[in-house]
């Protein structure tokens, strides 16, 4: 963060100096024609067209600077094949210590880069303050309409756009493959880390993300304060977000997989450090808990039922077999031979009296 601050107090400082004298124009190409506002090189060359515009290439390497408008200043320094452009009256545009950078400064404002293939394109389309700074490698930041931005790092993209504003908006990315995305004509935005992304659209808002493969968002609302972020870099793959409300509070991480939102609602704070997903207050895991609860309970009671009808239904096939060897088995022999006995004794008594 100190080195993001000094970067961007270079980017910044770069191209408020103070301007040499000047003439209505110039032209100065490979160290021909030096004066009146315009320097160059044996490999450069610079332009100013406009009263008190001023180009200096005097430092760069296969470099150039050009100046139009009123008071415009264009600079580039110590830099190699890089080009430092100001257009509009107050425009300034610098290209310090680096390879293949480009400033542009459309409009009175500032852009600044630094490092290499940076880009650094400012566009003013109203009457507010404007700032525009790319440092390290392979950055990309563009702002159209008033703000602060600033983007340090390596394959960052920054981009912001508002047609008014007092210049208080404000865009910053730090790290690798960052996206920070800004429309309004207020509102901050704030990413640093890995492959992370912050994005606030119509809204005075403040959205942060930092960590690794975290996200941060805010929809048409004002004063919300959504971040996704935690000591770095442990948050990871975590999500905060605000859509169409007020006053928010909304807080994910350290996650992973840490996902909080408010979505129509306003005064409310909402926070999801953990694992799981809470949107409007509602849990998404404890709900899915529950319902799973529920499911184990019912097959539970289920398959206590099944058994209890299976266990009755046995019952009764034993009884009623029971009750069938009562009444139709086959006498014992020793109730067979009772019977045999009693029937000789019955006959003997009867031809006894017969005779």
């Amino acid at each position: 963060m100190l080195l993001g601050a000094l970067v961007s107090g270079a980017l910044a400082v770069s191209t408020l100096g103070e301007a040499p004298p000047a003439h209505a124009s110039c032209v100065s190409i490979f160290g021909i024609g030096n004066g009146g506002g315009c320097t160059s090189n044996l490999t450069s060359f610079a332009i100013g067209i406009g009263a008190g515009a001023t180009a200096n290439a005097g430092n760069g390497f296969l470099s150039g600077a050009i100046s139009l408008g009123s008071n415009a200043v264009s600079a580039t320094t110590f830099s190699v094949m890089s080009f430092a452009v100001a257009v509009g009256d107050n425009a300034r545009a610098s290209v310090l210590p680096g390879l293949l950078n480009l400033a542009w400064q459309a409009g009175a404002g500032s852009s600044a880069a630094m490092g290499a293939l940076n880009f650094a394109i400012g566009i003013l389309n109203g009457t507010g303050a404007q700032s525009t700074g790319a440092a390290g490698v392979g950055n990309i930041a563009l702002q159209l309409g008033p703000g602060i931005m600033t983007n340090i790092g390596s394959l960052n993209l920054t981009i912001a756009g508002a047609s008014g504003g007092a210049g208080t908006k404000t865009t910053n990315a730090g790290g690798f493959g960052n996206l920070a995305v800004n429309f309004g004509d207020a509102g901050t935005v704030w990413v640093e880390g890995f492959l992370s992304s912050v994005t606030n659209i119509l809204g005075d808002s403040v959205v942060k993300a930092q960590g690794i493969l975290t996200a941060a968002g805010n929809l048409l609302g004002n004063g919300n304060l959504v971040t996704s972020v935690g000591p770095f870099p442990n948050t990871t793959l975590s999500l905060a977000f605000n859509f169409f409300g007020d006053n928010n509070t909304v807080t994910a991480g350290w996650g992973p997989f840490a996902i909080a939102g408010s979505i129509a609602e306003s005064l409310k704070t909402i926070v999801q450090s953990l694992p799981g997903i809470r949107i409007n207050g509602i849990t998404g895991a404890g709900a899915a808990s529950v319902a799973s609860t529920k499911k184990t309970s019912a097959a539970a009671a289920s398959s206590t039922t099944s058994t209890d009808t299976t266990t009755t239904a046995s019952a009764a096939d034993t009884t009623a077999a029971s009750s069938k060897r009562g009444l139709g088995h086959k006498p014992t022999a020793g109730a067979a031979k009772s019977a045999a006995s009693g029937s000789k004794s019955g006959s003997g008594v009867a031809g006894k009296k017969a005779r």
